[in-house]
């Protein structure tokens, strides 16, 4: 009951937070080009492009003042502590900012920030993954209300740029989010800047205990990271797992299983049995530990083209991979755009797991490289090319101003 008057209450506060946009959009105020303000996941967290692109924007360029905008006070004091402009999204500073802001940006929706007071700023989605399934108006958007498409459609509408990790998903977001192509800026993630080199203070938002741990395990051990994606009928991966036998080949090779689950499938008590499996809490950032495995382990998730740039092994387990092509979909054949072994049975999964953590080679290198030159963006300061797409659009609309 109470989960059904959340997405009641969810869905009013976005036809609400539209139509006020829309107003806002039309007043005459005085927006700060200089004035960039992020978010990400709804105000919760620090994290995914938008976090990578503050700091980045925060230390190269003093010209804009970048704000961090979330609604999780430890976020706020921890960024605040470094030496960050950071404000609750709803304190009266937070709000004021808000409103002069010249542009916003953010991973998900306009709610990640405030969405009404965006209205009239340009508006960056960062966007969070390379859709492999279908996202938006190809999976769940049709089968909700009228006023929430119509509110969809508008928060779409009045994107300035989406960036995207390369040419080849263009068709998928313009199907998906339903935008005009000129909007897509192939830029790569500025998420994808930690994966091959350090970040400064890119330990904020992260959870230290947890990341601790793992570090020290990689330490000695052979790690495979687990990231399963999130399914809608409520299922978890994870219960289709044979804990028993993946536990003993764990031992075998002096390895260890970590799973993260999706934050939308928080591991509960007893879920995973096994001295050598060991689960992670939703909110550490997947980006800090992709570098520590050795090989990841995941199904429909679009992590693996990140993971891509590694050049490391990958293991695809989908058990339930027809009945999730016929209820969700994929943009791209899964056998084709899937570098690695896929296993359908946990029988298939330990003999797919034993090859890659033994001596040998994988054997996939060669399909990891297709893959990878076609889906991803292999050049470095993508957080810089994001950067520039927005302020060189800028100066072309002053250039332009009569």
């Amino acid at each position: 009951m109470q989960q059904r008057l959340r997405a009641v209450l969810d869905r009013a506060f976005l036809v609400v937070g539209c139509l006020l946009h829309w107003l806002v959009a039309r007043l005459p105020l005085a927006r700060d080009p200089d004035l960039w303000v992020f978010g990400t996941r709804s105000g919760q967290g620090f994290a995914d492009n938008a976090k990578y692109l503050f700091l980045h924007v925060a230390a190269n360029h003093p010209e804009v003042r970048a704000v961090w905008l979330s609604t999780d006070p430890e976020v706020v004091d921890t960024l605040r502590a470094r030496g960050y402009e950071a404000h609750h999204a709803r304190s009266p500073r937070g709000l004021h900012l808000n409103l002069r802001a010249g542009v916003v940006l953010f991973t998900h929706g306009l709610r990640d920030v405030n969405l009404w007071l965006s209205g009239g700023a340009r508006a960056v989605l960062l966007w969070h993954g390379t859709p492999l399934k279908h996202i938006s108006w190809d999976s769940h958007f049709p089968g909700e209300p009228l006023p929430v498409r119509l509110a969809h459609a508008y928060a779409h509408d009045v994107l300035d740029h989406i960036t995207i990790p390369a040419e080849a998903m263009t068709p998928a977001f313009v199907s998906g989010l339903r935008v005009d192509p000129d909007v897509l800026a192939i830029t790569g993630y500025p998420r994808n800047d930690a994966l091959v080199g350090s970040i400064a203070d890119g330990d904020i938002g992260l959870d230290g205990a947890s990341l601790r741990a793992v570090e020290e395990l990689a330490d000695d051990h052979r790690l495979v990271l687990s990231l399963p994606t999130f399914r809608d009928a409520g299922e978890s991966a994870l219960e289709m797992l044979d804990t028993a036998a993946l536990d003993e080949l764990l031992e075998r090779h002096d390895a260890y299983l970590l799973v993260k689950p999706h934050p939308n499938e928080p591991l509960e008590p007893g879920t995973l049995a096994g001295d050598r499996i060991r689960g992670l809490p939703a909110s550490v950032d997947s980006h800090a530990l992709l570098p520590l495995a050795d090989a990841l382990l995941t199904d429909y998730s679009s992590v693996f083209f990140d993971y891509l740039l590694l050049d490391r092994p990958v293991v695809f387990y989908a058990p339930d991979l027809e009945r999730y092509r016929a209820e969700r979909g994929f943009y791209f054949d899964y056998d084709e755009v899937t570098p690695g072994p896929i296993a359908r049975t946990n029988p298939e999964l330990i003999t797919a797991l034993d090859r890659i953590l033994g001596p040998e080679a994988d054997g996939f290198a060669a399909e990891r490289a297709r893959v990878r030159e076609r889906f991803c963006d292999t050049r470095p300061d993508r957080a810089e090319r994001v950067f520039r797409t927005i302020r060189d659009h800028e100066n072309k609309k002053v250039r332009k101003s009569p």
